[in-house]
């Protein structure tokens, strides 16, 4: 057999050849004749249903091999994936108590109930998914380049949807926001009552309670101009975000305007500091934030955020601290480098220390908002260290 082969491995290969090519003349000439039905309402073939199935699952499974999965903080990042979903993904999936819209419910593919297949998936997989896309599916890739934190969010959401009843899904996906009941005439000029995308209070905070998740950071008290700037920065795709993109994106002039206004005035609340910081962390905390790093070419942060620093940018006095030690990562890795005030800023983040940058949060997160940076009651019994 084998000098058979030896013999004639031309030819196998010419036959080998001829077979493939005329494989794919084939396949343009069925495309071409448009015999083949592409109508989403033709449904597929079983046996084309099963490739593409089996296509799906092992690409899924082979490409998410290298995504390491960190250990998931449910409580805090639950509800910022609970708000992303209901804005942008159930009117596909549907979503417990809430039934997927009959226009999408006849999609080719059909998209699957999460509550029912997100079991199927490891938490690598789920990521990969929600981080790419499928092809052919409608499913999109996530719309913050680089976002990856923002991901893992959706991932504990999706990890935690199958045990939800319909009022733990309201409660996470609907935040601090509320749908009032509508007069008839309500509902014929204004449509049904829903947990609106653009609703900001699905999120962050309102002037009686804090942020859902500390994730997300307080807008209240924060300047007009920083706020106009940084929603006007979403919109345009200059700064990256899968959550506040498409929020951004159905916002007009007027209304970014509208919002900024608002939050400027909003008072804001205090929350203790999650984690205790040692005396060490304290003292570098404090240094970065009046004198800087002169070794490191780190400017003091007072020199810019505070009350009597420039009006577009943050105050940081009062964030949590994930929120402030989330976005320093965000810069340090380049992502926010896209505009000037972002480049200014990653190139300080650059140069931080991963200790400093824990410092640095958690000093910020221990301080009551105020105008110019400190309390004036710093030093008062009851004031945070």
């Amino acid at each position: 057999m084998t000098e058979w082969l030896a013999a004639h491995w031309r030819s196998l290969l010419l036959w080998a050849l001829g077979l493939f090519a005329g494989g794919v003349a084939l396949a343009l000439l069925v495309a071409y004749s448009g015999i083949y039905n592409v109508a989403a309402s033709a449904g597929h073939h079983p046996w084309l249903e099963a490739f593409l199935k089996m296509a799906k699952d092992r690409s899924v499974i082979f490409n998410s091999r290298s995504v390491k999965a960190p250990e998931l903080e449910f409580a805090e990042q639950m509800p910022l994936g609970a708000a992303h979903f209901q804005g942008t993904c159930a009117v596909c999936h549907g979503a417990p108590g809430q039934a997927v819209n009959p226009v999408y419910a006849h999609m080719l593919p059909y998209p699957p109930d999460l509550q029912v297949h997100a079991p199927y998936w490891t938490r690598p997989q789920l990521f990969w998914i929600a981080r790419h896309g499928i092809q052919f599916t409608g499913m999109p890739a996530w719309s913050g380049d680089e976002r990856e934190d923002e991901v893992w969010a959706v991932v504990a959401f999706l990890e935690a949807l199958p045990s939800m009843t319909r009022e733990d899904y309201r409660r996470y996906a609907g935040g601090h926001s509320a749908a009032r009941n509508y007069s008839a005439k309500e509902l014929v000029g204004a449509g049904r009552p829903r947990l609106d995308l653009t609703a900001c209070s699905r999120c962050h905070d309102t002037a009686e309670t804090a942020p859902t998740s500390p994730y997300i950071p307080r807008l209240g008290g924060q300047d007009r101009a920083y706020l106009k700037r940084a929603l006007q920065e979403y919109r345009d795709d200059a700064r990256q975000s899968g959550f506040m993109e498409p929020v951004a994106d159905d916002l007009d002039d007027e209304q970014i305007d509208r919002l900024s206004a608002y939050y400027a005035v909003l008072a804001p609340s205090f929350s203790a500091v999650s984690r205790p910081a040692s005396p060490d962390e304290r003292k570098l905390g404090r240094q970065l934030a009046e004198q800087g790093d002169r070794a490191r070419k780190i400017p003091a942060c007072f020199s810019c955020h505070t009350g009597q620093g420039r009006e577009d940018y943050p105050r940081l006095a009062g964030q949590s601290e994930q929120y402030l030690r989330q976005q320093l990562q965000v810069f340090r890795r380049g992502v926010r480098d896209k505009t000037p005030h972002g480049a200014m800023m990653s190139v300080v983040a650059g140069r931080m220390t991963e200790q400093q940058v824990l410092a640095a949060a958690s000093f910020f997160a221990s301080r009551p908002w105020q105008a110019a940076g400190f309390p004036p009651n710093a030093g008062a019994k009851g004031s945070p260290p």
